[in-house]
């Protein structure tokens, strides 16, 4: 199943979640009501929030946690059955929240969840494996590694090819590659490597209906 994770950061220009089970983390509320979204659950501390909505199911945390609210959203939603989940708000405003956000990444795959993290313009997920992308001519993918290093064996439909390459955490090699076809494929022998795809200059094509070019990955 397909699931959907709302935080409190920018929120989209546009967003479809149905066909899935949707979470939002309590400021989230604000910007989902806005938009016409009804999660089916809505959870956190509701610090951000205030108050603690009444026009929809949720789950009350204590703000003295060890968890961030959207790891606790990102954990309920595996318990949900999703087994893919595509996270909006995760970009912007604070910059320790968008990077305790990365981490959802890793937890996803660790779970066995397929985690996005969608932006306007962008997506980011994290690949091991054999990674798979159906994208578009000329967007730019960067690669930057999940760890301290990644060893990348071969690659196709990338302007700068990727043979027997050690990414390192504290070089900016993997930055600004760029899809020669709509079919981007490379096998990461070692290591993790986050994965991002920007559109930006295409942005204004697409409508609420078809979110921004938002690609298909494949992992494993």
């Amino acid at each position: 199943m397909k699931g959907f994770l709302l935080l409190n950061g920018l929120p989209p220009e546009c967003i479809d979640v149905s066909g899935g089970f949707c979470v939002c983390t309590d400021g989230a509320y604000v910007w989902a009501k806005k938009m016409g979204i009804k999660p089916d659950l809505v959870v956190g501390d509701f610090d951000s929030l205030g108050f603690v909505p009444d026009d929809c199911q949720t789950v009350v945390y204590p703000a003295m946690k060890n968890e961030t609210d959207g790891e606790i959203a990102l954990r309920l939603l595996k318990e949900k059955g999703c087994d893919s989940v595509d996270v909006y708000g995760a970009f912007g405003k604070r910059t320790d929240h968008f990077l305790g956000n990365l981490a959802l990444l890793g937890i996803g795959m660790d779970l066995g969840v397929g985690v996005r993290l969608v932006g306007d313009g962008e997506i980011i997920f994290l690949g091991t494996g054999q990674v798979d992308l159906e994208t578009r001519k000329n967007r730019t993918i960067s690669l930057v590694p999940y760890g301290d290093t990644a060893h990348i064996i071969d690659s196709k439909g990338l302007l700068y090819p990727l043979k027997d390459l050690v990414l390192k955490r504290d070089d900016t090699r993997g930055i600004s590659n760029v899809a020669e076809s709509e079919k981007v494929g490379f096998f990461v022998k070692e290591g993790r490597v986050l994965v991002l795809e920007s559109w930006r200059d295409e942005i204004k094509k697409y409508s609420a209906k078809n979110p921004p070019g938002l690609s298909n990955a494949f992992c494993g």
